[in-house]
């Protein structure tokens, strides 16, 4: 925002909104988690959809942007890329087959 133009005062009335609504959101997801435990799943939900839509709106234009030069490493980059991606799904998808016997192995 500063690059952009915007006043410094600006900026921390912006961040300290940011931070405010911050908190509101945490103790509005923690009333609803006590008072409607049938809603979880789809917060959860709504939640990873969230993340992603944001990870992506952010790494996208960094993957679409091309190397230096043309044809300089596209397919070594896109295989990193994707490399990356698969990784990342595998350990999500092992958590999540792995996760009865991970709760099972914390608890006391």
């Amino acid at each position: 925002l500063l690059r952009a133009g915007t006043a410094p005062r600006t900026v921390l009335l912006l961040n300290l909104l940011s931070a405010l609504l911050s908190c509101l959101g945490a103790a509005a997801g923690a009333a609803v988690g006590q008072s409607a435990s049938h809603l979880t799943p789809w917060i959860l939900t709504a939640t990873a959809g969230i993340f992603l839509y944001v990870a992506l709106a952010d790494m996208l234009p960094e993957v679409l942007r091309g190397a230096e030069g043309p044809g300089e490493g596209t397919w070594g980059r896109f295989l990193l890329q994707n490399a990356g991606f698969l990784l990342g799904s595998g350990i999500m998808l092992g958590i999540a087959l792995a996760e009865g016997h991970i709760r099972a192995w914390l608890q006391p």
